[in-house]
């Protein structure tokens, strides 16, 4: 997959500006498609539909891409500070409007419960630094929510990060205990395992979301997804 050259407006940003640098993506948007195929790139080359969070900019940017031509669409500018009901609101918005037979992709999200919202909008990739990130800083998703290693309650903990979890850190016996240890000391395993199991959780994820799709179960996943946290399903 390769990306087109576009521009991301920060959050807020005023109708004007994002409408000028909308056209000016549309603009590059055509000159990445005129260079991919001039090059004959067999990568798959996804537009970008930017707009900021204004429907009517979003509705031009995903039309224009459309008659250009490309093998997906991302949606970017999202993730960049606004509140998460705007950010479904506008994956509501491009839900119908974008192509049913080409890939999409939300660049730049997100958390776990972000992965299920934006499946439920019709997204089918994702993209963010968070399974790392979060790694380093102690932060470890499970099925019953984030464990943050260097919290006290941990420092006798006996059990892996989440049981009956696959990944190597589970697999192999490192007790939370150990891991906040490995932390406190800044020993670089404790980050390395960390993002094994995170990536991990992830990759399982998306796998199970697949899965119920397919079943057609999926708005059984959703709701037992946040009950396993103790938080209300939210609305569709």
């Amino acid at each position: 997959i390769v990306m087109i050259f576009d521009e991301c407006t920060p959050y807020p940003a005023t109708e004007p500006v994002a409408r000028t640098s909308m056209e000016l993506s549309l603009r590059w948007a055509q000159r990445s498609r005129n260079a991919h195929d001039e090059l004959g790139n067999d990568a798959a080359l996804f537009g970008i539909v930017q707009g900021g969070v204004h429907h009517d900019l979003r509705s031009r940017s995903a039309e224009g891409l459309q008659q250009i031509g490309f093998d997906g669409y991302a949606i970017g500018g999202l993730a960049v500070g606004e509140p998460e009901h705007e950010r479904n609101a506008m994956l509501d918005h491009m839900h119908p409007i974008l192509p049913a037979d080409r890939p999409r992709y939300l660049m730049g999200v997100g958390r776990p419960e972000d992965l299920v919202e934006g499946v439920a909008r019709g997204v089918d990739m994702f993209d963010c630094v968070m399974p790392t990130r979060n790694a380093r800083n102690g932060h470890y998703f499970t099925s019953f929510g984030t464990v943050r290693i260097r919290n006290a309650r941990y420092e006798r903990d006996m059990d892996t990060i989440e049981p009956g979890c696959g990944c190597h850190a589970c697999t192999s016996g490192y007790t939370r205990s150990y891991l906040r240890h490995l932390d406190r000391c800044n020993e670089m395993l404790a980050p390395m395992l960390g993002t094994i199991h995170n990536l991990y959780y992830y990759e399982k994820l998306m796998a199970d979301m697949r899965a119920a799709i397919a079943a057609g179960t999926f708005t059984a996943f959703r709701e037992s997804f946040y009950t396993a946290r103790g938080m209300a399903t939210p609305a569709l």
